[in-house]
């Protein structure tokens, strides 16, 4: 005898759909969250200060991958936001608690959660170094098992120990690169190989 359950992803709350989501793929896509006015003023304070240029190769990617770029074009970062002059500091800080995001973090991690590290703007060229796959709760080198890094679902809750924002400022379309995910790796159970981390097992990428 068969059971058969259906499920009307229509009618559930956008947060309810978020969780189904995530708990499925381990991350979901909000759109809408800034404003055009936001967009704009994030990217004025960008442009009002200077990116630092990371020359040469850094520890997030391995020679000889597709992440290594050309040696010579540099990886743009940027941080110190929160604590910027004037006004251009005010933005930022919104995004931390940004009304829009609040129920969807608090659904993943819980409320009252902190920042676990300083926030900060990435920019590439084409050239530039990109970073090989890297997260998770497993150490890719050995197995071992990562607690501040797990996620577990029990009895409807959703506990992340770490989780990541990323915003897009810019223009962003398919083909263009830039943040990538591997769904369902947020259940993963057994270390992925060096060559999947640096996507050169053609069955895994």
């Amino acid at each position: 005898m068969q059971a058969r359950m259906r499920c009307n992803m229509s009618s559930l709350s956008a947060v309810e759909r978020a969780k189904f989501m995530f708990d499925l793929n381990g991350f979901i896509v909000v759109r809408g969250v800034l404003s055009p006015e936001q967009v704009k003023a994030a990217n004025d304070g960008i442009n009002a200060h200077k990116f630092h240029e990371r020359v040469g190769g850094t520890r997030n990617s391995d020679r000889g991958t597709l992440f290594e770029g050309d040696s010579k074009t540099g990886r743009f970062d940027m941080a110190g936001m929160l604590g910027w002059e004037g006004e251009h500091k005010n933005v930022f800080r919104e995004m931390l608690a940004h009304p829009k995001l609040v129920p969807y973090i608090d659904m993943l991690v819980g409320k009252g959660y902190r920042l676990d590290h300083s926030p900060l703007v990435l920019a590439q060229e084409k050239g530039s170094e990109g970073f090989k796959l890297h997260g998770g709760s497993l150490r890719p080198d050995t197995g071992e098992f990562i607690p501040s890094l797990q996620y577990v679902c029990k009895n409807g809750g959703m506990y992340n120990t770490l989780i990541g924002v990323s915003y897009q400022l810019t223009d962003h379309n398919p083909g263009d690169g830039g943040f990538a995910v591997v769904k369902g790796s947020h259940k993963i159970n057994f270390a992925p190989s060096t060559a999947m981390l640096n996507c050169t097992d053609a069955d895994f990428f």
